[in-house]
């Protein structure tokens, strides 16, 4: 009865919420496994509370470096569709989760194609067709060599930044706010901190949030936190979500209560992709 519940006001959102998706777009300042782990276990965690939930791989990395999303040389990418049309390949993979996976471009050096206009906007078109399709869409973005997201329309939307306590990672954050503030001016940013403790996160968050409002003359706003947790890699190498494999953990609870925050924030995570 519970469950009955959710499904029917999850829907109930989505259909006052109208046709637009929520796309947002996680800009990471952790190590490229640990990033893949919270957008698979958030996918996962978003479809478990009744959304439709697509991941795009927006990194332009190779192939074989895209493994934790489960993309392989027979899935198509977005450019590839445009450019090479009868190749046919699917370009959505359905993971076993729930959720699905498409990949923007097909490899390191295909990221200057989205320097020519023309084919940009051809390659938005495809991702706002796509995205149409579903209720969240959860971009692994990088910035380009202009310090922009690869998409326009990615800057209209949510965008997360993921990052440790390491002092690096802290450093590198920082520096992915302040690029991108000087591109697309200012707005607000969300941040979710993983690899610590509630306590850390805060403080962590304190920290950064006061000098982005010192120096850059913005607000951010905390996401929420990913602690510490084995149970995390443990499920990684059984190829499963912790939320699936290991439901009572706190690294379970963690995604759960993250996923929630951005469920019931609907509102603020819309975006028009027309």
């Amino acid at each position: 009865m519970i469950h009955a519940h959710k499904d029917q006001a999850s829907g109930l959102r989505r259909l006052m919420a109208g046709p637009n998706p929520r796309v947002i777009s996680l800009l990471s300042a952790a190590s490229k496994a640990e990033h893949a782990r919270l957008m698979t276990n958030l996918a996962a965690s978003l479809h478990r509370q009744g959304n439709k939930v697509l991941i795009v791989e927006a990194t332009s990395t190779s192939m074989n470096e895209v493994s934790h999303y489960g993309i392989n040389g027979d899935q198509g990418t977005l450019l590839e569709a445009i450019m090479r049309p009868e190749l046919h390949q699917p370009l959505i993979n359905n993971d076993s989760e729930g959720y699905s996976v498409a990949k923007l471009l097909p490899g390191n050096s295909a990221s200057r194609f989205l320097q020519n206009g023309n084919l940009k906007q051809q390659i938005e078109r495809v991702f706002s067709a796509m995205a149409s399709q579903h209720d969240i869409i959860l971009v692994d973005a990088a910035l380009t060599i202009h310090d922009t997201m690869p998409l326009d329309v990615l800057h209209r939307g949510e965008i997360l930044i993921h990052m440790t306590r390491d002092l690096g990672s802290i450093t590198q954050a920082y520096t992915l706010i302040k690029q991108l503030c000087q591109q697309v001016g200012r707005r607000s940013f969300d941040i979710v901190v993983s690899h610590t403790s509630e306590s850390q996160a805060r403080i962590i968050f304190n920290n950064i949030a006061e000098v982005a409002r010192r120096h850059l003359h913005i607000e951010l706003h905390f996401a929420g936190l990913i602690p510490s947790d084995e149970h995390l890699g443990i499920a990684a190498k059984l190829g499963r979500s912790v939320i699936e494999a290991f439901p009572m953990t706190k690294a379970s609870a963690a995604f759960k209560a993250l996923a929630g925050k951005i469920d019931h924030n609907h509102g603020l995570l819309e975006t028009s992709l027309g």
